[in-house]
């Protein structure tokens, strides 16, 4: 049998279904009893919160009447469950624990219908969870928007939606995996069950301050510089291991290999010494051509030998 098919044509499933219903029109009564509505009020919540999950569901697979229009026992039991509350005051510790068990119960119904009708629809894995967390907490959150409080399943209340999420995952576990469909009925009690233990010893999901880090104006410039340092270095080290110059086929190798202390030993290095002018009547002159045979003038021989070659130009 499918789950689908195993959570609607069920009797017993159908009955508790109804009886969820049923109960969620009593917590909205009781909550309006304590906000002074007045019978229109009673029926408009209790509808809302009864069937408000199932009629945004049905909407969003466009499954046409939504069930809880399609079939007249829904409303009925909406309807009767406000004006039980109407009528007679439930404000007793007993049927506030009789109302939490039989609210969670149903919760965990939802969410395993809403998700099997999901898939059955073609839906793919995450939609239909959303849809069955949808089915099994949305009536609450429109109940909670209609009198103008945050929704109870945004933090610091039981964890309702924690719940539907679990079975709704094991909801589609069993149907993706092929499972005996009675298995749905674990992922309900599972669910249930988280649910009941967190509203008993009071447990919710972590709140934002608890996970929010913070830092002093010190302490955040120390991981600055912290940072900026450590990037120095990393940048430096990768660097370093980048060669600069290719020793067989750059033209600068012969620069990077050599030894030059300072500018003075490259200029040694690179150029070569020039052609020396002297000028007549100086010294070093008058010396050469003592020096030199017959009287004749070396420097001049050399200079006009340096015009003659045009390498001696270039240099």
């Amino acid at each position: 049998m499918d789950p689908l098919e195993l959570l609607i044509t069920n009797d017993v499933l159908r009955f508790m279904d109804l009886l969820g219903v049923f109960v969620m029109g009593v917590a909205a009564g009781a909550l309006a009893s304590r906000l002074n509505f007045d019978a229109v009020g009673f029926a408009v919540i209790g509808i809302t919160a009864g069937l408000g999950g199932g009629i945004v569901r049905d909407l969003v697979l466009d499954f046409g009447v939504p069930a809880a229009f399609a079939d007249p026992w829904y409303l009925t039991c909406a309807l009767a469950g406000a004006g039980f509350t109407f009528v007679i005051s439930a404000d007793g510790s007993w049927w506030r624990r009789l109302v939490s068990v039989l609210d969670i119960t149903a919760m965990g119904l939802w969410a395993a219908t809403g998700t099997a009708k999901s898939l059955g629809y073609g839906l793919d894995v995450l939609p239909a969870i959303l849809l069955g967390i949808t089915s099994a907490v949305g009536g609450g959150v429109i109940r909670d928007v209609l009198v103008g409080r945050i929704p109870a399943i945004f933090g610091g209340g039981p964890l309702y939606a924690t719940g539907a999420l679990v079975t709704a995952v094991l909801t589609w576990v069993v149907v993706a995996l092929g499972l005996p469909s009675s298995l749905v009925l674990i992922a309900v009690a599972v669910g249930s069950l988280l649910a009941g233990m967190a509203a008993w010893r009071r447990w919710t999901l972590p709140g934002h301050s608890e996970w929010q880090v913070t830092m002093s104006a010190a302490q955040l410039k120390r991981l600055v510089r912290r940072t900026r340092k450590q990037e120095r270095e990393r940048v430096a080290l990768e660097t370093g291991t980048i060669p600069v110059i290719d020793t067989d086929s750059d033209d600068l190798a012969e620069d990077a290999a050599a030894d030059d202390l300072d500018a003075a030993d490259y200029e040694d290095r690179i150029f070569e010494d020039p052609v020396a002018e002297e000028l007549p009547g100086t010294i070093e002159h008058e010396e050469r051509v003592r020096e030199a045979p017959d009287g004749e003038d070396p420097a001049a021989d050399e200079i006009s030998a340096a015009d003659e070659d045009p390498a001696g130009r270039d240099r």
